[in-house]
């Protein structure tokens, strides 16, 4: 299973409206130290260890899971709580953790909304 991670701070007040403008936010990160060191280390590490086993069991429950590649957004708030989760498509694997997302809080961040962007990839 392949992750991969892209994040950045948002300005803080209205959220993006679409996937697309959550991307491009994500993809124009800020790089001060306090962000690099909040992606690199405290929202990586935490969403690796949370996450990992929530798809492995999403993927042994399904009948039939989707192995189809597909990308999330996350904007958190300054508490860690999601404010909104925003997708490129629906698959039945992300249907089946998002509950798990919606109801967690993540390290707090150092700006919000801070948008997590996430690439699922389950090929060998």
């Amino acid at each position: 299973m392949f992750i991969s991670l892209l994040t950045t701070s948002g300005m803080a007040g209205d959220l993006a409206r679409s996937f697309k403008e959550a991307v491009a936010l994500a993809t124009t990160e800020d790089k001060d130290r306090a962000t690099r060191i909040y992606s690199d280390i405290d929202l990586k590490d935490y969403y690796q260890q949370k996450y990992f086993p929530v798809f492995q069991s999403c993927l042994k429950s399904l009948e039939h899971p989707d192995p189809s590649t597909f990308e999330f957004v996350v904007a958190i708030g300054k508490d860690g709580r999601v404010l909104r989760l925003y997708t490129d498509h629906e698959t039945n694997v992300l249907a089946c953790v998002r509950p798990t997302l919606l109801k967690d809080e993540f390290p707090h961040p150092p700006f919000t909304p801070y948008y997590m962007d996430v690439t699922m990839n389950f090929s060998k």
